[in-house]
């Protein structure tokens, strides 16, 4: 009997590689950017142990967990750990990171509201040792 190995994508779709502010391997898939409802949605898959770097938006960002396991941090306090149909509501100027765990892919759609005035500050890069020490 043969065995056929089926590679799975996420449900919204892959998208395309990102690389910018980001350690490892990523994927964007852009859902909805409407511009009169004045907010982006989008489907971000990281691959295992991949990250963004520490950044923080002027309104704030959402984030729905739709598959694997993941981590999401606020400067200055320990990571939580992310699970499908988690909800996390990022507030205004919050430097923070999100990323996949070491052993798992995960996706998560973001919700970028009122997008004309959200505007992203990159910091820099999560250390692998920041990373090892939230993933733990």
């Amino acid at each position: 009997m043969k065995v056929s190995k089926k590679k799975t994508e996420p449900i919204l779709g892959l998208g395309t590689p990102i690389t910018a502010n980001f350690t490892g391997k990523a994927w964007l898939q852009n859902l909805s950017g409407q511009p009169e409802y004045e907010c982006n949605v989008y489907n971000v898959t990281f691959a295992p142990g991949t990250r963004n770097y520490w950044h923080s938006h002027t309104i704030g960002q959402i984030l729905l967990c739709t598959e694997g396991t993941g981590y999401y941090q606020e400067k200055g306090k320990p990571a939580q750990r992310l699970q499908p149909g988690d909800v996390v509501n990022i507030p205004a100027n919050t430097v923070h990171w999100h990323g996949a765990a070491p052993d798992s892919r995960f996706t998560h759609i973001g919700i970028t509201p009122r997008v004309s005035e959200n505007k992203t500050e990159w910091i820099g890069e999560v250390t692998d040792e920041e990373y090892s020490e939230a993933v733990r």
